[in-house]
């Protein structure tokens, strides 16, 4: 078995092969200072500018409404194929990582990003080109997470996971935030739809340049040494077929089953958010400082409500306490942004949906513009309140469970990119958008209830997170 076998490279002073789905805290006692080490925060700071440079900038064009794009169709096709094809290479992300490793998966993956700029700027000539964008950038963005999730849950110890994530996930939405200061930058004298050349060719500069950095600045995990003193040295992954066996048979996991719905719904607004919201209420340049601001609520928000979930309470009650949060902020963002949708004075009409937006302008059409645009600051806040739930409900219920960590992420990422990929599609309809706002509100709302039988698990977790 595995421990047999890592019992037996440690005798002989051998690093197990790095692998993604079984992590152990090395061979104590060897004499494995030879060659130069990297800290573990350090790479976890690397590991956030890589993805600020790549799905940072990503979350800043896509931000804008219609990835940047003067057609919601062709952002929809995009994203509808991108989403799809990350379910399935999100969630057998871990087999690419163990074959190839962290390095060529990142930089890879970040390129796709690019690539993906690329396609969106010429579908205006070349709709297909869309398409493609989003099916390559699917395959991309799930062998970049695999390895990003893969490395953070090795390089963090049971004290310093929760400081490492927040770092990294500063890092990764200052991308957005910075994106879409850029954008704004850019576009300050482009009152029109569609983003201007040279704001998609920054982006797509910058994401090459995290791209080719990858394997420069990424130390080798062997290299890595965790703040507790610890050598960071994966155990030999089970072969391609197992591993595809143990990701499909995941399913079955019961709390894996409760939660479901709720991984389907957690990024299900984003098309009404960005294609809707953004993308049909507001013009180009004040779309990219809305980017901005979405992201920097996402930012602020974690960190608030990680203090919440951190609070010196027993599990269930601060799972509860999480819950109502969760609910509370999808209630006010989505329940606002709908009365808005159908109450905003717009230019001589009332309201705003598809074949009626509404180019409002943070400057001519001040003050009535600030009330959406601190709604979409809400959505932003209540964004980034769900998914934190779901990655802490995840941790709790796994406890020291590395395995079953890796498992869950795989799960809800996968799972996550599905409910995307059909909310996309569905924005290639003719659904309005008050519509798919309110299935976004009933949907999510609704993903809550089977969560909270999980509570009664939490408990059993008590002692150990303690313990860590």
């Amino acid at each position: 078995g595995h421990p047999l076998a890592m019992a037996t490279l440690c005798a002989r002073g051998e690093k197990p092969w790095r692998g993604i789905m079984a992590i152990e805290l090395g061979c104590m006692g060897q004499d494995d200072d030879k060659g130069p080490r990297a800290d573990a925060k350090s790479q976890v700071v690397v590991i956030g500018f890589l993805a600020f440079c790549g799905p940072g900038l990503f979350n800043a064009l896509n931000g804008l409404g219609n990835a940047g794009s003067s057609d919601a169709q062709v952002a929809a096709m995009a994203n509808g194929c991108l989403y799809c094809t990350f379910a399935i290479f999100g969630y057998f992300g871990a087999v690419a990582f163990n074959l190839w490793g962290p390095k060529m998966l990142l930089s890879l993956g970040g390129l796709t990003y690019a690539f993906y700029a690329i396609c969106i700027f010429f579908s205006a000539q070349i709709k297909a080109l869309a398409l493609l964008g989003g099916v390559v950038l699917g395959v991309g963005a799930g062998f970049f997470w695999a390895a990003q999730g893969s490395l953070m849950m090795a390089y963090a110890t049971p004290k310093s996971r929760g400081r490492l994530i927040s770092i990294f996930w500063v890092i990764f939405n200052l991308g957005g935030v910075m994106g879409g200061l850029l954008q704004f930058a850019l576009n300050f004298h482009t009152e029109g739809a569609n983003a201007s050349p040279i704001s998609y060719f920054t982006f797509v500069s910058v994401m090459v340049l995290g791209a080719c950095m990858a394997p420069m600045v990424l130390a080798e995990p062997s290299s890595v040494v965790r703040e507790d003193g610890s050598p960071v040295l994966f155990q030999q992954a089970e072969s391609a077929s197992d591993e595809f066996r143990s990701a499909i048979m995941a399913l079955k996991d019961p709390f894996i089953l409760r939660n479901l719905l709720f991984y389907l719904a957690s990024n299900w607004f984003y098309t009404y958010n960005f294609n809707g919201f953004n993308g049909h209420q507001f013009n180009i340049r004040t779309r990219g400082l809305n980017s901005a601001a979405f992201w920097a609520a996402q930012m602020w928000a974690s960190a608030r409500f990680g203090q919440v979930l951190d609070a010196d309470a027993p599990p269930r009650q601060r799972a509860r306490q999480g819950m109502l949060l969760v609910a509370f902020g999808l209630l006010l963002s989505l329940g606002m942004a709908l009365q808005d949708s159908r109450q905003l004075q717009c230019h001589g009409h009332l309201g705003w949906d598809k074949g009626n937006s509404c180019q409002l302008d943070l400057w001519h059409d001040a003050p009535y513009c600030f009330c959406p645009m601190a709604i979409f600051v809400l959505l932003g806040a209540a964004d980034a309140i769900y998914q934190n739930y779901a990655y802490w409900l995840m941790s709790m219920a796994a406890g020291s469970d590395v395995r079953k960590t890796a498992m869950y992420s795989a799960v809800y990422k996968g799972v996550q990119s599905l409910g995307a990929g059909m909310a996309w599609i569905i924005d290639l309809s003719e659904a309005s958008y008050f519509l798919q706002g309110a299935l976004c509100l009933t949907l999510t709302l609704g993903a809550c209830l089977p969560v909270l039988p999980c509570f009664n698990i939490l408990e059993d977790g008590k002692k150990d997170d303690y313990a860590a």
